[in-house]
């Protein structure tokens, strides 16, 4: 099975196209605010690089979130529409489940900065099952888990959680892609953003 995978929930953009446990093309690059100017034609660029037409692509994953509000909104409206117009499998992916699965250790915390010593968090074991399930928490959570379970931790971007240094993990996209594949796809009307908290100002208007 040929699929895409579209993750635009950080400052990075990635894409990959993969098939049968190899990557055929891949783009990478670190464009924070610039995602709507960008991806598509990075979707464009790998589709003719891995010798591909765009009917070529069987199944999708995006990454739903949570993460960047306006670049999850961007990668989940670009797979949902492929997905509507190709009528092709479509699967969702956790921000914080595919850095969990590109870490290999008994106790993998996932976090993701959410800013003002907050975060979104997730932490799973060996097994890939959730420990803690994925919240949006305050540092003092962090710290708490931490001093509990002493896991590795991983992140999207290079982040200091008082003394703990947390380096940002290079995803495993071909680990993340065979394990989401084994999950049923859903309608692609019913794929959407998993934010774990709304933007502040969308929070006063509720």
């Amino acid at each position: 099975m040929i699929t895409l995978f579209i993750d635009t929930s950080s400052a990075d953009v990635s894409i990959a196209i993969i098939k049968d446990k190899k990557i055929l093309s891949s783009i990478t690059k670190f464009i924070p605010n610039a995602h709507s100017i960008y991806t598509v034609s990075f979707l464009d660029k790998i589709i003719k690089e891995a010798n591909l037409m765009p009917d070529d692509i069987e199944s999708i994953l995006v990454v739903t979130g949570p993460g960047s509000f306006t670049g999850v909104r961007i990668g989940v409206t670009i797979a949902k529409t492929y997905a509507y117009l190709r009528k092709i499998k479509i699967i969702g992916v956790s921000s914080l489940k595919m850095l969990a699965l590109s870490c290999k250790h008994e106790y993998c915390l996932s976090l993701i900065d959410a800013r003002h010593n907050n975060y979104y968090l997730g932490l799973y074991d060996k097994n890939n099952d959730e420990v803690v399930s994925e919240q949006f928490s305050t540092k003092d959570k962090v710290l708490e888990i931490i001093d509990k379970y002493h896991p590795i931790i991983v992140s999207n971007e290079n982040i200091i959680v008082d003394n703990n240094e947390i380096l940002k993990q290079e995803l495993d996209i071909i680990e993340i892609v065979s394990y989401y594949q084994l999950h049923p796809s859903i309608n692609y009307h019913l794929i959407v953003p998993n934010y774990l908290k709304l933007p502040q100002a969308l929070e006063e208007q509720r």
